[in-house]
């Protein structure tokens, strides 16, 4: 329910009872049903930011700076900076209007992507490590194996000496965080 249609729901039902006052409908009738209605209304949406920037609204508010003060920050900082980078991407308007969201009305962090690895084809061909060591096993996570990987963890594997693979060849299926 948006503040209009409050205002309007609100109006609606102090003329409809306005007559009512005999039938036994009091002042205390109306605060309880604008408490009521008030519970209604929209609460601002979370907006979703990546981690980064969820780091950066967390600094500065913890070291008192001003909305002001960390979009200026942000916007002083070298071009290579990934807070910057996100400033200025394709979508760079739309992740002001995000930053300015989050700081006034809090945000959800973004989920990181995550990926089986599949090297062979069949079902038992998907990367899977136990005890820091890697084996070819079925796609199905446990407890006990991890199955699902951030780029950044990839980025890591593939720099590993242990994993003997032709990188080019794995394919890389994206999964839900809770499939």
């Amino acid at each position: 329910m948006t503040k209009e249609e409050y205002v309007k729901t609100l109006k609606k039902y102090m003329a409809d009872n306005e007559l009512d006052q005999e039938d036994g409908f009091t002042y205390l009738d109306g605060i309880q049903e604008a408490a009521a209605l008030a519970r209604q209304l929209d609460e601002p949406k979370k907006v979703v930011i990546p981690e980064i920037i969820a780091n950066d609204i967390k600094y500065h508010k913890k070291h008192d700076s001003t909305l002001r003060g960390a979009l200026g920050s942000a916007f002083d900082q070298d071009a290579e900076s990934n807070v910057y980078c996100w400033f200025f991407a394709a979508d760079g308007d739309e992740n002001v209007r995000k930053y300015i969201s989050a700081w006034d009305n809090g945000y959800e962090v973004e989920k990181e992507k995550k990926y089986r690895i599949h090297v062979l084809k069949g079902y038992y061909g998907y990367l899977n490590f136990v005890n820091d060591k890697f084996e070819l096993s079925d796609n199905h996570g446990t407890d006990v194996f991890k199955t699902k990987f951030t780029d950044k963890e990839i980025e890591q594997l593939k720099q590993r000496d242990d994993i003997p693979l032709d990188w080019n060849k794995v394919t890389l299926e994206e999964v839900e965080d809770d499939e």
